[in-house]
C-alpha cells in the first residue's frame, strides 16, 4: 500500500512540474508558438532532436521534460526468421489456450515463402513443435495442423521457451534477414526464471543477441506489468488480444513493422550537463526501462522501420541559472545497421535560454516536443489511474483521468487533431472500461500506454 500511494502522489508531483508549460499555453495565443530551429543532427539517415515543450524556462529548481525523437532512414525489404512461441501451461486452460492458438495462426497466414519460421510449445519445459523451416505453403498447412493439436498442462517456464526459440531461430536459414520472437502467454511464469526482474535480463541479453522479443497477452488474468516489460527490454511490441477478429490486422502490423525495419539494437544514451555548478539528474524515462551509467542512461528503443518516428519523453530535475544556450544534456542513438551489420551513432544536444519573464517563456512553446510530451504523461496517467482503481477505487482513477484531460485541453492548441482525438479516446476508454469491466480496462488501459508512450 505504501508503494502505491507514492506511485499515485507522483502524478500531482509531474502535473505541478508541468504546471509552467500549462501556464504559457494559456498565456500565448493559438498560431503563435515559438518554433525554433530543432537542435537535430542526422547521421546516415537517422535523425535525432532534443527539446523542451518550451525553449526558454524560469530560473530555480525544477522538474523539465525532454522529447527525444529518433527518425529512422528509408531501407531495403528484408526477410524474417520468426519463431512463435506459446504458453501451453495449465493456466491457459480454455479461452486463453485458443487465443494463444488463433494469434498463432493469424501471424503463420502473414509469411511467405522469402521468410523462415518455428513453433515452441512450453509449459514445465519447452518442446519445439515445428522446427525451423521456409515458410512454404506446405510447411505452413502442417504447422497449421500442428498449432491445433496444442492442449495445455503443467506449469509455466517462459524462460525456457525463450530459449528454445532462440536455438531455433539460430538455425534460419536466413543469413541477413530480421530475427523476431512472438511470445503469447498469460505472464504468470512460475517455473525457470520466474522473477521479473531476471526475466527482463534474459529478454534484453535475447534481444542484443539480435532477436528481438514481441509479446502477447492472453486472457483477462494476464500479468501485463511482465509481458510490457518483457517486450519493451526485448525491443518489440506488445499486444493484448482481447477479440481475435482483431489478430489479422495486429499482426500485419507486426509484419509490417518486420519487413520495413533498419535500425536494430537501438539505444538511446543520454548524458546531462551541470548547470551553475550543480548536476542535472534524469529521474526517469516515461514509459520505458533506464539503466543507469556513471555518466548518464540508457534506453533501450525498439527496433525501428523505415521513417519511422520514435520518441522517448524524460523527466530531468536541475536548477537553472540564467544564461542563454545552457546545454541541459546531450543525446546519443547508437544502433545496428539492417543492411551491413555494423554500429552507427547520431547525437543531439538539449539546450535552454533562461530568462525571468514569464510572457518570453509563453513565446516560446515548441509544438512538437509538446505533443511528444503530452502523449508521455497521458500514457503515464493511465498507469496512474490502474493503479488508483486498484487501491483507492473507481473515484480515485476518474479524478487521475480528469486532471490529465484538463492538461490535454490546455495544451489542445499545440497538438495536432489526430492527437488530440487520440488522448481523448484513450481516456475515455479507461473512464468507461474502469466503470464497465475493471480487468479488462486495466489490460487495455496498459496497451495504450504503452503506444503512447512512444
Amino acid at each position: 500500500m505504501v508503494a502505491t500511494a507514492t506511485r499515485i502522489r507522483t502524478s500531482f508531483v509531474l502535473g505541478a512540474a508541468a504546471g509552467t508549460v500549462i501556464a504559457a499555453l494559456a498565456m500565448t495565443p493559438r498560431g503563435a508558438a515559438f518554433r525554433p530551429s530543432p537542435e537535430e543532427t542526422s547521421a546516415d539517415g537517422m535523425v535525432v532532436s532534443a527539446r523542451f515543450p518550451t525553449r526558454r524556462i524560469l530560473p530555480g529548481v525544477q522538474d523539465q521534460n525532454l522529447a527525444v525523437t529518433i527518425t529512422a532512414p528509408p531501407a531495403a525489404d528484408l526477410s524474417l526468421g520468426l519463431a512463435i512461441v506459446i504458453d501451453r501451461s495449465g493456466s491457459m486452460h480454455g479461452p486463453p489456450i485458443e487465443n494463444a492458438k488463433a494469434a498463432a495462426l493469424s501471424m503463420l497466414r502473414q509469411l511467405d515463402g522469402r521468410d523462415a519460421f518455428a513453433v515452441v510449445t512450453y509449459s514445465s519445459g519447452a518442446r519445439t513443435v515445428v522446427a525451423m523451416q521456409r515458410a512454404t505453403e506446405a510447411g505452413k498447412a502442417a504447422a497449421r495442423a500442428a498449432i491445433e493439436t496444442i492442449d495445455d498442462d503443467g506449469g509455466t517456464c517462459i524462460s525456457c521457451g525463450l530459449d528454445t526459440a532462440g536455438a531455433e531461430l539460430a538455425r534460419s536459414p536466413i543469413a541477413d534477414g530480421l530475427r523476431r520472437i512472438l511470445l503469447i502467454s498469460d505472464g504468470q511464469a512460475n517455473e525457470g526464471v520466474y522473477d521479473r526482474d531476471e526475466l527482463a535480463q534474459l529478454a534484453s541479453a535475447t534481444a542484443e543477441r539480435g532477436a528481438s522479443i514481441s509479446t502477447v497477452g492472453v486472457g483477462l488474468d494476464f500479468d501485463e506489468a511482465t509481458m510490457r516489460r518483457l517486450a519493451e527490454v526485448g525491443r518489440g511490441n506488445y499486444y493484448f488480444v482481447e477479440d481475435t477478429v482483431a489478430l489479422s490486422t495486429m499482426f500485419g502490423r507486426e509484419l509490417a513493422t518486420l519487413s520495413q525495419t533498419v535500425a536494430q539494437d537501438v539505444r538511446l544514451i543520454v548524458r546531462p550537463e551541470q548547470l551553475g555548478g550543480q548536476p542535472v539528474r534524469i529521474a526517469e524515462a516515461y514509459g520505458y526501462p533506464m539503466l543507469r551509467t556513471a555518466d548518464g542512461v540508457i534506453v533501450p528503443v525498439a527496433d525501428l522501420r523505415a521513417g519511422e518516428t520514435r520518441k522517448v519523453v524524460l523527466r530531468l530535475q536541475l536548477a537553472a541559472p540564467r544564461g542563454d544556450e545552457l546545454v541541459v544534456a546531450h543525446a546519443e542513438v547508437s544502433w545496428r545497421s539492417v543492411a551491413d551489420g555494423t554500429r552507427h551513432r547520431a547525437r543531439a544536444a538539449a539546450t535552454v535560454d533562461v530568462v525571468d519573464d514569464p510572457a518570453a517563456v509563453a513565446a516560446s512553446v515548441d509544438a512538437a516536443a509538446t505533443q511528444a510530451v503530452e502523449k508521455a504523461l497521458s500514457a503515464r496517467a493511465l498507469e496512474d489511474a490502474a493503479a488508483a482503481y486498484e487501491h483507492e477505487g473507481l473515484p480515485a482513477a476518474q479524478q487521475v483521468l480528469d486532471r490529465r484531460a484538463q492538461a490535454v485541453r490546455a495544451a489542445a492548441s499545440y497538438l495536432d487533431h489526430d492527437t488530440v482525438e487520440a488522448l481523448d479516446a484513450a481516456s475515455s476508454r479507461a473512464r468507461d472500461g474502469f466503470a464497465r469491466a475493471p480487468e479488462q480496462a486495466k489490460k487495455a488501459a496498459s496497451v495504450d500506454a504503452h503506444e503512447l508512450a512512444r
